[in-house]
């Protein structure tokens, strides 16, 4: 593997060719830019892995736990009371009907203590992995010698603690939107629901624009946390329209892989499953600079020249 020099992130590419021209940025160009830098986005996945493992590990530990079955319907505890007084064929059939129990796992000390720390470590290495992917992408967009680990690195290090500050954050915050969004989806019909979960999907729809500029402020200018946020915010409406580019990519590589998946379903092939987690997060951290760099670099570069 040494001698080979493979998995090396840091060895020569093979260069650009002299006949190669730059792309410009549009929606027509995105696919070529894509397929030319595809394996420096492979490359890229290596340092994003944590944000796929740790989620596994916790899923895994979620499935092996005990459970024990919990009621799904408020009639049970009366008709279960009632038929140990009085276990008629109408009341044993009613249990049948409103009886049906789900599993709820059960947490030990040590697996709550363990998958505690896991999110508290998913929530420090989230701003670092995020920030260090960007810089690389925004890198491979300006066309800049790429090294994948080096870069990385640097990028971490030159940001450390307002990178902790801010993919922290950001964590908290994807989080809460997150479980916002299942919460009010699985309840409505009335009108402060329904005014709250169309509010929390715009939240969702703004936050998820401005965490396209917010790693990507991070390592292009020396800014304060709070102008950063807010000048996400800004460019998150200023630039809609690429914010749409991106948009439109993440959908459909997201889209092609949900269709093999439903595609070799019936014959239970697990490679589109495990596609992704090659991928998929690098692709979307390059989307989202191709979309949004050119906004910044027309607002706060060009426009302080």
């Amino acid at each position: 593997m040494k001698k080979l020099k493979l998995f090396d992130m840091n060895r020569d590419g093979k260069g650009v060719s002299k006949d190669e021209k730059p792309l410009k940025p549009t929606l027509w160009n995105l696919p070529k830019f894509y397929f030319r830098h595809f394996t420096k986005v492979l490359n890229l996945n290596f340092v994003m892995l944590p944000i796929w493992i740790i989620p596994f590990v916790l899923v895994y530990l979620y499935t092996v736990a005990d459970s024990i079955g919990t009621q799904t319907n408020v009639v049970y505890s009366t008709l279960y009371g009632i038929s140990v007084i009085n276990p008629t064929p109408g009341i044993m059939s009613l249990i049948g009907v409103f009886g049906s129990q789900l599993p709820l796992q059960t947490y030990g000390p040590g697996r709550i203590i363990v998958s505690f720390a896991l999110i508290l470590l998913l929530a420090v290495l989230w701003g670092w992995i995020n920030l260090g992917a960007t810089y690389c992408a925004r890198g491979i967009f300006r066309g800049d010698p790429v090294f994948i680990w080096s870069d990385f690195k640097y990028a971490v290090s030159r940001n450390l603690w307002q990178g902790l500050l801010i993919g922290i954050l950001d964590f908290a915050a994807c989080c809460i939107l997150g479980y916002d969004l299942f919460y009010f989806a699985q309840r409505g019909g009335t009108f402060w629901l329904d005014f709250f979960f169309f509010g929390i999907c715009g939240a969702v729809a703004i936050y998820f624009f401005m965490r396209f500029y917010i790693y990507l402020l991070l390592v292009t200018f020396d800014i304060k946390t709070g102008k950063l946020i807010k000048n996400s915010l800004i460019f998150s409406i200023l630039g809609i329209k690429r914010n749409l580019i991106g948009l439109l990519a993440i959908f459909i590589v997201i889209a092609l892989n949900v269709a093999l998946v439903l595609l070799f379903w019936s014959v239970q092939f697990v490679v589109p499953l495990i596609l992704p987690i090659i991928y998929l997060l690098p692709s979307i951290v390059l989307f989202t600079v191709y979309s949004a760099y050119p906004v910044i670099d027309r607002y706060m570069i060009k426009g302080r020249a």
